[in-house]
């Protein structure tokens, strides 16, 4: 994978980030929870191909999953600031 192809596929993981922070801020249940879903489908696209857009894609899954199962903090940001790595703090 080239470089420049690379950074667009990270892209695209960050733009799922975004919309599902969006979406969830929003109290767009089912579209959050589909967000989820489609990172988890990326994830799977980069499985054995790209080991670092894997792990980056299955980090933005975990913890937007363990930002939805906590009940105390209701921004993503500032629950990400203390809670997720800051790869995925720089993708919401």
């Amino acid at each position: 994978m080239t470089p420049e192809l690379r950074q667009r596929k990270q892209q695209s993981l960050q733009s799922v980030v975004n919309v599902a922070v969006h979406l969830h801020t929003t109290g767009e249940w089912d579209a959050y929870c589909d967000s989820i879903t489609k990172l988890l489908g990326m994830a799977d696209a980069f499985n054995e191909l790209d080991d670092g857009l894997f792990n980056f894609a299955m980090d933005c899954v975990n913890a937007l999953s363990r930002f939805t199962l906590q009940t105390t903090v209701t921004d993503f940001n500032t629950w990400a600031a203390n809670h997720a790595p800051e790869h995925v703090r720089a993708a919401a």
